[in-house]
């Protein structure tokens, strides 16, 4: 697990010290960092804080997250801005619960630095268990 996990930190600095640019775009610019700090689901019915994640947009409009949800779970996931606009498609998986997730959303600005995200979620897609259910993400971007 220590080689998965320092494999993709080097993958992630290589593309991230490949792609700094300052092109704007409606989507997510090439080189931009975003911290997802606040998660509220409806599937857990309680605002989920101890699940961060960090997205690096290493090409226009297409990034890679990396997070940890419950402090046991790692999560590595992408996400795409459809056809430049805000909104958006992602997958994500989860390596120790072995769980598939998928959804769209839509990226709403609150000032400069921070976004709001409701999220229509696919939980579990590989278990027979699917949950389908909203969430929302407060971002902060960089």
């Amino acid at each position: 697990m220590r080689k998965l996990i320092l494999m993709f930190a080097i993958i992630a600095c290589t593309f991230m010290g490949y792609s700094q640019d300052s092109s704007e775009t409606n989507g997510a610019a090439k080189g931009t960092l975003q911290i997802s700090a606040l998660q509220i689901s409806s599937t857990d019915v309680t605002i989920n804080v101890s699940s961060p994640s960090l997205t690096y947009y290493f090409i226009d409009d297409l990034g890679v997250s990396f997070g940890i949800a419950n402090f046991d779970d790692i999560n590595v996931g992408a996400r795409y801005y459809i056809a430049k606009s805000n909104n958006f498609a992602y997958t994500g998986y989860g390596t120790n619960s072995k769980s598939l997730d998928i959804g769209l959303g839509k990226t709403f600005g609150w000032g400069e630095y921070v976004q709001i995200e409701p999220r229509l979620n696919f939980t579990d897609v590989i278990e027979d268990d699917r949950n389908l259910g909203l969430s929302v993400h407060l971002n902060l971007v960089f």
